[in-house]
């Protein structure tokens, strides 16, 4: 791959992720920005409908967040770069771009601290029965008589973190950051990851144990690890057959990691005291969802990574990266490192 000359005409980069308007600011000094923000517009690109909008526009970089890259896309076009707001860009065809010598960048751990603070969030939410009390006073509670209140106050009676075993399912950068802030509360971390090495659980520190185990142990099991074919339902009717009956379970982790059906099925009929989900296989969550008539669940529609600091992360991280490919370096989070080897600069 030759290193990319600087240009006397600004390129054009069609830009439908959501980024800072700062980052727009910036980008715009070196290429000329189409913006298209899919949280502004709602529009989200796939088949064709991509490759048309970059050749009718005539851009050569493109930075998305929720559209599909197909392969066919990125032979249909003049694409020179691609940038993917995503930690895991998976509806990228990074092999293709690779083939067509086209670097593509990510913006790995964007969002990590974002969901690291909603999940601790969720497990204080169920634990202190935050969501019911709100439910129990929407109502339009009254106290008739001296016990209304008592009987009301009993009811919401919650547990602490405090002294508890909490079971990390994955300990990637998400499940360290979790572990880590749950330490501050005093409580005994056992982690399930066969691939990550001894000192990784040890700098937690935690004990590495097997899933079994941490599904018989845990008063708190989170789940921390990306979706493959490994790890679909990692989590199922046996695993949670296992929780002690008064153990909760929250997933933040991706869609499909967890069966939704044999959690609902263990919640209604009390085998485990409670759940608390950000992400669930039938996305986007509606009103029509089965967990929102459990008083023993908490439900949030897929917010983990939905913070001021995750977009100006990701801008900051793809913007820099372009600038750095247009002066002829090196990107930082590149996908395909290849593209820089040796054998594939043109000096």
């Amino acid at each position: 791959m030759t290193q990319s000359p600087r240009m006397s005409k600004k390129p054009k980069c069609l830009v439908t992720a959501h980024l800072t308007k700062e980052a727009l600011g910036r980008l715009s000094t070196r290429v000329d920005v189409i913006c298209e923000d899919w949280r502004t517009t709602g529009q989200i690109y796939f088949g064709d409908e991509l490759s048309e909008k970059l050749n009718k526009e005539g851009a050569e970089f493109l930075i998305v967040e929720a559209d599909q890259v197909t392969g066919e896309n990125i032979r249909q076009t003049n694409l020179k770069f691609i940038g993917a707001c995503r930690g895991n860009p998976y509806a990228v065809d990074v092999a293709t771009a690779t083939e067509k010598g086209i670097p593509v960048v990510n913006a790995p751990g964007r969002n990590s601290q974002a969901v690291a603070e909603l999940t601790v969030g969720l497990m204080i939410a169920l634990l202190r029965k935050v969501v019911v009390s709100q439910r129990v006073l929407s109502k339009g509670i009254t106290y008739d008589t001296s016990f209304d209140f008592q009987r009301m106050y009993n009811s919401l009676e919650g547990r602490e973190i405090s002294g508890k075993t909490v079971g990390i399912v994955g300990l990637g950068d998400i499940g360290v950051r979790v572990a880590k802030i749950l330490l501050s509360f005093g409580v005994q971390i056992i982690v399930y990851d066969p691939y990550v090495p001894d000192d990784r659980i040890a700098s937690v520190p935690a004990r590495r144990v097997t899933l079994e185990e941490l599904m018989r142990k845990s008063d708190i099991v989170s789940i921390h690890v990306k979706l493959t074919e490994e790890t679909s339902h990692i989590i199922g009717e046996k695993e949670i057959g296992l929780m002690k009956s008064s153990a909760v379970l929250v997933n933040t982790a991706s869609p499909g990691t967890l069966n939704d059906s044999a959690l609902l099925k263990a919640l209604s009929e009390g085998k485990i005291a409670g759940a608390a989900l950000d992400t669930q296989e039938n996305e986007p969550v509606d009103s029509s969802n089965p967990f929102l008539k459990l008083d023993n669940a908490v439900v949030v529609p897929h917010i983990g990574g939905n913070t001021v600091e995750t977009v100006e992360r990701q801008s900051e991280m793809i913007v820099d990266d372009l600038f750095r490919f247009l002066d002829g370096e090196k990107p930082v989070h590149l996908m395909n490192p290849e593209l820089y080897s040796p054998s594939k600069l043109v000096p």
